[in-house]
């Protein structure tokens, strides 16, 4: 349409839009000058087109490249040239060869910048623009990406010095991660942590609760809907959670609580890399990492037929276990603190931090609810408090009808420090267990609850 509506042009129109462009020549297909329009003919000094019609560009600008321009059938942007006559500039041309029919049959030289002025201007526009777009990529990727990173992670134990040392493990992958946990011990801040850290962090970080999703929209909220596929469906359709996180990372949370039935067509979209839309004729290729949440054992659900084997065995690639707060109560003093300033923030309050009897106080705790637990904790000792530090007062409310820890003195022996109760209690436990499994470090971490290398490393500290 545009090629008959220029040959509807008259000369007289066209020649006039030319000479409104910046400084253009045309030449033949042997690099001759069949054509300048009148800025050309200023910015060289004059120079018309009678003067040089058909002359090579080269005899007039030596390092012109409109002949390679023609030879290679490529465009050449942005080259610099100094333009001639008695106040020569340089200037940035452009070169564009013609074809018709796969020949080339001229050539098309643009001035797209003149002078070194007008080319500074040109770069910090570029420049500003770059810092535009990088400013807007950063704040996208908030909008889009994780919300944690691994510093949201507290804690100085060899549990979570551990557990970090997994997560960037992890993210150096392209598996697909396992992560178990309690509730409330931190599964999402591990799953945003590995997106971070992941050469996909630019990308989405789409997140689902299995558990939120009835079970008769899950896989049209997994796959996506064509129009048209079932009453009520969008107009136009709708994507999916997969390809939302196309080149990004999927986490599902509450893994195991996706339906048995849809189980096997998340294995296919893992195994073939693609799905198929409700309603759709054709797939739709994937190009995601998954990264999947379960409160429960997956293997004992396994075992007890409640999930797939198949799928477990595709999502059991690379597994972080997460360890509950009552295994790393060290931290406890921590991830207090942290929790203060974050929820000073959040609840406009001004407590200037928590008494070491009341940490003391809250290890003799097992905290089943974990960090969350903690969390809330804190949170109605802040409003108890409202700007005091925290001291035990404020929590022992809470803890009314829960069970804590209390050790029996003897009021004759001398009171012992409490590191040193803590540090015998946990050396004779671990003595029991090995003595119950034979001197097995494995079974009897496994037993404690602990990792094999923290076995190891509690027999070095108590010499056993």
């Amino acid at each position: 349409m545009l090629i008959d509506y220029l040959n509807e042009i008259d000369d007289d129109l066209l020649k006039l839009i030319i000479e409104q462009l910046n400084s253009i020549a045309i030449t033949d297909n042997k690099g001759r000058y069949i054509y300048v329009n009148q800025s050309w003919s200023d910015l060289m000094g004059g120079i018309t087109l009678e003067e040089i019609s058909g002359k090579y560009v080269r005899d007039l600008i030596p390092n012109s490249r409109i002949d390679e321009a023609l030879m290679t059938k490529q465009p050449i942007i942005g080259h610099c040239i100094k333009s001639v006559g008695k106040n020569p500039q340089e200037v940035f041309s452009s070169y564009f060869p013609i074809q018709k029919d796969g020949k080339v049959i001229a050539g098309f030289i643009f001035v797209i910048i003149s002078g070194l002025t007008s080319a500074i201007d040109f770069a910090k526009n570029v420049n500003t623009m770059t810092k535009q777009i990088k400013y807007y990529q950063k704040e996208l990727k908030k909008l889009r990406g994780a919300r944690y990173s691994i510093n949201n992670i507290i804690g100085e134990s060899d549990q979570i010095k551990e557990l970090k040392a997994n997560i960037y493990k992890a993210a150096r992958s392209f598996s697909t991660v396992l992560i178990e946990g309690e509730t409330g011990s931190g599964k999402e801040l591990v799953a945003h942590s590995i997106h971070d850290l992941s050469v996909r962090s630019e990308k989405p970080l789409v997140k689902v609760n299995c558990a939120a999703i009835p079970s008769d929209l899950l896989e049209s909220e997994f796959f996506g809907y064509d129009e048209g596929a079932f009453t009520g469906a969008k107009k136009g359709g709708k994507l999916g959670k997969f390809e939302l996180a196309q080149e990004g990372t999927l986490f599902l949370d509450e893994i195991n609580q996706l339906s048995y039935a849809l189980q096997p067509k998340i294995l296919r979209a893992l195994q073939e890399k693609e799905i198929e839309r409700v309603g759709g004729k054709g797939s739709v290729s994937l190009d995601v990492r998954l990264v999947v949440a379960s409160n429960r054992s997956l293997e004992k659900m396994v075992k007890n037929q409640d999930f797939r084997s198949d799928l477990f065995y595709r999502l059991n690639v690379i597994k972080i276990k997460i360890p509950p707060l009552r295994e790393h109560k060290d931290d406890i003093g921590l991830i207090a603190e942290n929790l203060i300033d974050k929820l000073n923030y959040q609840l406009g309050m001004s407590v200037i931090g928590i008494s070491d009897k009341a940490i003391e106080k809250l290890k003799e705790y097992d905290w089943p609810g974990n960090v969350r637990e903690l969390q809330n904790c804190i949170e109605r000792a802040m409003n108890n408090s409202w700007g005091e530090m925290l001291k035990w007062e404020h929590f022992e409310a809470y803890f009314q009808g829960k069970q804590l820890y209390t050790y029996h003195v003897d009021s004759q022996v001398e009171l012992s420090h409490i590191k040193d109760i803590k540090n015998s209690v946990e050396k004779e436990t671990i003595i029991k267990a090995l003595e119950l499994h034979n001197n097995n470090k494995t079974s009897a971490a496994k037993a404690l609850g602990i990792s094999r290398t923290l076995i190891y490393k509690k027999i070095a500290k108590y010499d056993l």
